[in-house]
Protein backbone atom coordinates (compact mmCIF):
# COMPACT_ATOMS: atom_id res chain seq x y z
CA UNK A 1 0.00 0.00 0.00
CA UNK A 2 2.84 2.37 0.83
CA UNK A 3 4.50 1.65 -2.51
CA UNK A 4 1.29 2.23 -4.47
CA UNK A 5 0.53 5.45 -2.58
CA UNK A 6 4.05 6.78 -3.13
CA UNK A 7 4.02 5.93 -6.82
CA UNK A 8 0.61 7.56 -7.32
CA UNK A 9 1.67 10.67 -5.43
CA UNK A 10 4.87 11.00 -7.44
CA UNK A 11 3.23 10.27 -10.79
CA UNK A 12 0.60 12.97 -10.36
CA UNK A 13 2.65 15.64 -8.60
CA UNK A 14 2.91 17.62 -11.81
CA UNK A 15 5.93 18.79 -13.74
CA UNK A 16 7.99 16.51 -15.92
CA UNK A 17 7.32 13.23 -14.13
CA UNK A 18 7.23 10.42 -16.68
CA UNK A 19 4.17 8.18 -17.00
CA UNK A 20 6.35 5.08 -16.86
CA UNK A 21 6.84 5.70 -13.14
CA UNK A 22 3.47 3.96 -12.73
CA UNK A 23 4.85 0.97 -14.66
CA UNK A 24 7.78 0.87 -12.26
CA UNK A 25 5.17 0.76 -9.47
CA UNK A 26 3.48 -2.20 -11.20
CA UNK A 27 6.85 -3.93 -11.36
CA UNK A 28 7.37 -3.28 -7.63
CA UNK A 29 3.94 -4.71 -6.79
CA UNK A 30 4.80 -7.77 -8.89
CA UNK A 31 7.98 -8.33 -6.90
CA UNK A 32 6.00 -8.09 -3.66
CA UNK A 33 3.48 -10.55 -5.11
CA UNK A 34 6.17 -13.16 -5.75
CA UNK A 35 7.52 -12.75 -2.21
CA UNK A 36 3.99 -13.02 -0.82
CA UNK A 37 3.17 -16.18 -2.79
CA UNK A 38 6.19 -17.84 -1.25
CA UNK A 39 5.21 -16.65 2.23
CA UNK A 40 1.60 -17.78 1.69
CA UNK A 41 2.65 -21.30 0.71
CA UNK A 42 4.71 -21.61 3.91
CA UNK A 43 1.82 -20.23 5.96
CA UNK A 44 -0.61 -22.68 4.36
CA UNK A 45 1.64 -25.64 5.21
CA UNK A 46 1.72 -24.56 8.87
CA UNK A 47 -2.02 -23.92 8.84
CA UNK A 48 -2.66 -27.41 7.50
CA UNK A 49 -0.58 -28.98 10.28
CA UNK A 50 -2.51 -27.01 12.91
CA UNK A 51 -5.77 -28.11 11.30
CA UNK A 52 -4.75 -31.76 11.60
CA UNK A 53 -4.10 -31.21 15.32
CA UNK A 54 -7.46 -29.45 15.72
CA UNK A 55 -9.39 -32.21 13.96
CA UNK A 56 -7.66 -35.16 15.55
CA UNK A 57 -6.29 -34.11 18.94
CA UNK A 58 -8.33 -31.19 20.24
CA UNK A 59 -11.70 -32.28 18.85
CA UNK A 60 -11.21 -35.81 20.17
CA UNK A 61 -10.29 -34.54 23.63
CA UNK A 62 -13.65 -32.76 23.78
CA UNK A 63 -15.70 -35.47 22.05
CA UNK A 64 -13.89 -38.80 22.01
CA UNK A 65 -15.12 -40.16 18.67
CA UNK A 66 -12.87 -41.72 16.07
CA UNK A 67 -10.30 -39.39 14.58
CA UNK A 68 -10.99 -38.30 10.98
CA UNK A 69 -7.51 -39.53 9.98
CA UNK A 70 -6.60 -42.93 11.38
CA UNK A 71 -2.84 -42.42 11.01
CA UNK A 72 -2.76 -38.70 11.76
CA UNK A 73 0.20 -38.92 14.15
CA UNK A 74 2.40 -40.62 11.55
CA UNK A 75 1.26 -38.26 8.80
CA UNK A 76 1.93 -35.18 10.92
CA UNK A 77 5.30 -36.47 12.14
CA UNK A 78 6.39 -37.29 8.60
CA UNK A 79 5.38 -33.83 7.43
CA UNK A 80 7.23 -32.20 10.29
CA UNK A 81 10.36 -34.18 9.42
CA UNK A 82 10.15 -33.45 5.69
CA UNK A 83 7.84 -30.46 5.22
CA UNK A 84 5.95 -30.12 1.95
CA UNK A 85 3.82 -27.36 0.54
CA UNK A 86 0.12 -28.13 0.64
CA UNK A 87 -0.87 -25.61 -2.00
CA UNK A 88 0.51 -25.32 -5.52
CA UNK A 89 2.35 -22.23 -6.68
CA UNK A 90 -0.42 -21.45 -9.20
CA UNK A 91 -3.16 -21.76 -6.58
CA UNK A 92 -1.25 -19.56 -4.13
CA UNK A 93 -0.62 -16.99 -6.87
CA UNK A 94 -4.27 -16.94 -7.84
CA UNK A 95 -5.46 -16.63 -4.23
CA UNK A 96 -3.05 -13.77 -3.43
CA UNK A 97 -4.03 -11.97 -6.63
CA UNK A 98 -7.73 -12.30 -5.81
CA UNK A 99 -7.39 -11.26 -2.19
CA UNK A 100 -4.80 -8.45 -2.36
CA UNK A 101 -2.85 -7.73 -5.50
CA UNK A 102 -5.37 -7.58 -8.35
CA UNK A 103 -7.09 -4.45 -6.98
CA UNK A 104 -3.67 -2.80 -6.66
CA UNK A 105 -2.88 -3.71 -10.27
CA UNK A 106 -6.23 -2.32 -11.41
CA UNK A 107 -5.64 0.90 -9.50
CA UNK A 108 -2.17 1.37 -10.99
CA UNK A 109 -3.40 0.36 -14.45
CA UNK A 110 -6.27 2.85 -14.41
CA UNK A 111 -3.92 5.55 -13.10
CA UNK A 112 -1.44 4.76 -15.90
CA UNK A 113 -4.19 4.88 -18.56
CA UNK A 114 -5.39 8.20 -17.14
CA UNK A 115 -1.83 9.52 -16.97
CA UNK A 116 -1.02 8.72 -20.61
CA UNK A 117 -4.36 9.77 -22.07
CA UNK A 118 -5.85 12.69 -20.15
CA UNK A 119 -3.17 14.09 -17.89
CA UNK A 120 -1.00 15.52 -20.68
CA UNK A 121 -3.41 16.75 -23.38
CA UNK A 122 -0.63 18.47 -25.38
CA UNK A 123 0.87 15.06 -26.31
CA UNK A 124 -0.71 12.04 -27.94
CA UNK A 125 -1.25 9.10 -25.61
CA UNK A 126 1.15 6.98 -27.65
CA UNK A 127 3.94 9.53 -27.13
CA UNK A 128 3.18 9.77 -23.42
CA UNK A 129 3.22 5.98 -23.05
CA UNK A 130 6.69 5.65 -24.51
CA UNK A 131 9.67 4.68 -22.41
CA UNK A 132 13.16 5.83 -23.41
CA UNK A 133 14.23 3.30 -26.01
CA UNK A 134 10.75 1.78 -26.50
CA UNK A 135 7.94 3.03 -28.69
CA UNK A 136 4.68 3.94 -26.99
CA UNK A 137 2.64 1.44 -29.02
CA UNK A 138 4.92 -1.40 -27.89
CA UNK A 139 4.58 -0.30 -24.26
CA UNK A 140 0.77 -0.16 -24.53
CA UNK A 141 0.63 -3.64 -26.07
CA UNK A 142 2.98 -5.02 -23.40
CA UNK A 143 0.90 -3.52 -20.58
CA UNK A 144 -2.31 -4.85 -22.15
CA UNK A 145 -0.85 -8.36 -22.43
CA UNK A 146 0.39 -8.16 -18.84
CA UNK A 147 -3.09 -7.22 -17.61
CA UNK A 148 -4.71 -10.01 -19.65
CA UNK A 149 -2.32 -12.57 -18.15
CA UNK A 150 -2.81 -11.26 -14.60
CA UNK A 151 -6.60 -11.30 -15.07
CA UNK A 152 -6.45 -14.87 -16.39
CA UNK A 153 -4.34 -15.99 -13.41
CA UNK A 154 -6.71 -14.22 -11.03
CA UNK A 155 -10.02 -15.54 -12.30
CA UNK A 156 -9.11 -18.87 -13.89
CA UNK A 157 -11.72 -21.35 -12.62
CA UNK A 158 -10.12 -23.95 -10.40
CA UNK A 159 -10.89 -26.25 -7.55
CA UNK A 160 -9.14 -25.57 -4.29
CA UNK A 161 -6.45 -28.23 -4.00
CA UNK A 162 -5.37 -27.48 -0.46
CA UNK A 163 -7.07 -28.98 2.56
CA UNK A 164 -9.85 -26.52 3.32
CA UNK A 165 -12.19 -26.16 6.24
CA UNK A 166 -13.86 -22.82 5.69
CA UNK A 167 -16.08 -21.15 3.09
CA UNK A 168 -18.33 -24.18 2.69
CA UNK A 169 -15.57 -26.23 1.10
CA UNK A 170 -15.28 -29.95 1.57
CA UNK A 171 -12.07 -30.81 3.34
CA UNK A 172 -9.47 -32.12 0.91
CA UNK A 173 -6.92 -34.85 1.45
CA UNK A 174 -3.75 -34.36 3.48
CA UNK A 175 -0.95 -33.58 1.05
CA UNK A 176 2.33 -35.42 1.42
Amino acid sequence: MVLVTAVLALAFQGGDVAAYLLLIGILGVTLFLFFDVRRYRAFDASRARIRVLEENLFANSLDPEAAPMAEWRRELAADLRTPTFKVSYFEALSRRLRKVYYPLYVLLGVAWAFRISLYTPEQSWVETASIPGLAGALVVVTVAVFFLVVTAFTFWPQEREARGEYHGEVSGKWKR
